[in-house]
């Protein structure tokens, strides 16, 4: 796990060297700031000027920037494939968790479909995007299944969606998701818990709602059905503005259409 502190340190006395982006894996930055800084230095010789000061200026900000930045903000940006692989043998959301013991025999843990494992093998394997998708099919095969919405919105949060990550752990715990404590502690939701609105998630009884009419909460489940006396132009009309809030991607959108045309 990367420190915030090691990074605002390496930031401070060896920023201009880009020393703090390559302890955060970002190599091409660091890379970047030690040629600036090496052009600079030679440019400064040439014009008797402190041209090099500006990377200084540079990797100051940076160092200010992760000193006061809060440590859940830093982990959700900078730790990400750190959380991911100790949550590795997290499988079945608020349900039941399976954690390497030194001494104990590892539980087998009982998945509920071919789409719902593969999404967990994906996410295992931080590939979010995939495991959304297979976790989506795996509602379509059970719907209510609080573990399943609750496994999307870690996925969501940890690819910085932060509209679908709210809806699915709304959904979450209207299906019977009780484990609450999880939901404000839990380290893939880190994301989520950076955001204003969650405080105002967590006072209305974790939901979020509000932004979504129950029309457009429908079209996110995987066979949405047409409201009475709606017509296909106004149902697409609505998966757009789904689109465009972020809540669908393109490809969702795509496919959703050709739901609603029967295609």
């Amino acid at each position: 796990m990367r420190k915030k502190n090691v990074a605002g340190f390496f930031a401070l006395f060896f920023g201009m060297l880009g020393l703090h982006r390559f302890y955060l894996g970002q190599r091409r930055r660091g890379i970047f700031y030690f040629v600036a800084t090496v052009f600079m230095f030679i440019a400064s010789i040439e014009n008797n000027a402190p041209i090099v000061m500006i990377m200084g200026a540079v990797a100051f900000i940076d160092a200010m920037i992760f000193l006061s930045m809060p440590a859940e903000e830093f982990d959700a940006k900078y730790n990400r494939n750190a959380i991911a692989q100790r949550m590795r043998t997290e499988t079945d959301g608020g349900r039941a968790q399976v954690r390497r013991q030194p001494t104990a025999r590892r539980r087998s843990v009982q998945v509920s479909s071919s789409a719902k494992a593969s999404g967990v093998k994906k996410y295992r394997d931080y590939d979010y995007e995939g495991a959304i998708e297979d976790f989506k099919k795996a509602l379509g095969e059970k719907y209510d299944d609080p573990a399943t919405h609750f496994n999307l919105a870690c996925c969501y949060s940890l690819v910085e969606r932060p509209d679908p990550a709210f809806f699915h752990l709304t959904k979450a715990v209207h299906f019977g998701f009780v484990d609450f404590d999880k939901i404000e502690k839990h380290e893939a939701l880190a994301y989520l818990r950076t955001l204003p609105e969650f405080e105002d998630f967590v006072k209305s009884g974790y939901q979020r709602m509000a932004q979504l009419s129950a029309a457009e909460q429908d079209l996110l489940a995987t066979d949405p059905g047409r409201e009475e006396g709606e017509t296909l132009l106004e149902q697409i009309k609505r998966l757009g503005e789904l689109r465009n809030k972020g809540i669908l991607t393109e490809e969702e959108f795509v496919t959703q259409t050709k739901r609603v045309l029967g295609n």
